[in-house]
């Protein structure tokens, strides 16, 4: 009995000291950032990582890392991955500006009409999981309106509830096309080309049409793999096939 309850203090005992040593790692990887030792600050931000600790204050860091050892492409991945985390933080867009600013591909993105930039402002006002609340409780308001409507014998009642319950039905079908466009948005999958220069062909082969050149820290939308291509799209609706391993995905977990 004795030896059990050893056994057991030292188990829970092992298992506090693992949860504490990402927390650990990372006050260690701040002080090693801080004294300049950015090499070891990056070795220990990453060993979190593959513990499967995230964080956008982890990402950060690791990218302010990578971008004072003037690494490009590692510094936009991690900026866009702690953006992913933390889509408004200010600290964040402003570095992940500074490092893009370091790329040598200058790609204008596309106008947008007035009509889009209202969208993409209303769509920005929540995240997925709001825009999902929101559809929830307008479903069940309109439920609620709806017995309201049939348990009222007032006239004047039943056309407040039935005026209610329609402008309730037109709100969520509205919600629900916003929350279709967010899930739609997070679908698309995205990365950070990794290579030097990459070239850019019309078809997945190198005996096509050779379209551009790209390079490092350019990040592409990825439209469709085939064996060992990808078909990319840039911001300014330019598209092109290359090969698959010059592209780090945004969506993949973290690999080597």
């Amino acid at each position: 009995m004795r030896a059990t309850i050893i056994f057991f203090l030292s188990f829970c005992f092992s298992a506090f000291l693992w949860a504490q040593n990402p927390e650990m790692d990372f006050e260690k990887a701040n002080t090693a950032y801080n004294e300049g030792d950015f090499s070891t600050a990056i070795t220990l931000y990453e060993g979190i990582l593959k513990q499967e600790k995230h964080a956008a204050a982890l990402y950060f860091n690791l990218a302010n890392a990578y971008y004072k050892q003037g690494a490009v492409a590692e510094s936009i991945f991690y900026y866009e991955k702690a953006k992913q985390l933390a889509p408004k933080d200010a600290a964040i867009l402003n570095n992940s500006q500074f490092a893009q600013n370091m790329t040598l591909d200058a790609i204008e993105i596309l106008p947008t009409t007035q009509l889009q930039s209202i969208q993409n402002h209303i769509l920005g006002l929540l995240n997925v999981s709001q825009w999902s609340y929101f559809v929830v409780i307008l479903a069940w308001g309109i439920f609620l309106f709806f017995v309201l409507y049939q348990i009222n014998t007032r006239s004047i009642l039943k056309r407040l509830f039935f005026v209610l319950g329609s402008l309730s039905i037109l709100l969520l079908l509205i919600t629900y096309g916003f929350l279709q466009v967010k899930l739609s948005d997070m679908a698309k999958k995205s990365g950070i080309l990794f290579n030097k220069e990459e070239q850019v062909w019309s078809e997945p082969n190198n005996r096509s049409e050779l379209l551009f050149l790209l390079h490092e820290g350019t990040k592409v939308e990825i439209l469709d793999e085939l064996q060992g291509w990808t078909k990319i799209k840039l911001a300014n609706g330019s598209e092109g096939w290359m090969l698959a391993e010059g592209i780090k995905s945004l969506q993949d977990p973290l690999r080597e």
